[in-house]
């Protein structure tokens, strides 16, 4: 179970990170994009292509992230949001199913 004042935490710091690798659009934009996949996970009936659309989203930020980044850097970015991603690998492993 995911606790979420520390899943706002995570997401308030994968915000910042972005924001100061890729700008605030991309910091926008990824924020929205995690929101939006939380509404798909709390009515799984709405899983559909868009959340799948949401998870590549998400994917290619974090890749960008990772070219811009040293691998070390990376590490610790992915090891500060963990519930982040166990959110998303949830996600993705649900959203076939429907």
């Amino acid at each position: 179970m995911i606790n979420l004042e520390v899943f706002r935490l995570e997401l308030n710091y994968l915000k910042q990170v972005v924001k100061g690798i890729l700008g605030d659009k991309a910091s926008g934009e990824i924020t929205e994009t995690i929101e939006l996949l939380v509404l798909c996970f709390l009515n799984p009936k709405n899983y559909d292509t868009y959340c799948l659309s949401n998870l590549q989203t998400i994917e290619q930020y974090l890749n960008q992230i990772h070219q811009k980044m040293e691998s070390n850097e990376y590490n610790l970015l992915l090891n500060n949001i963990p519930t982040i991603m166990i959110f998303i690998e949830k996600v993705r492993t649900e959203v076939p199913k429907y």
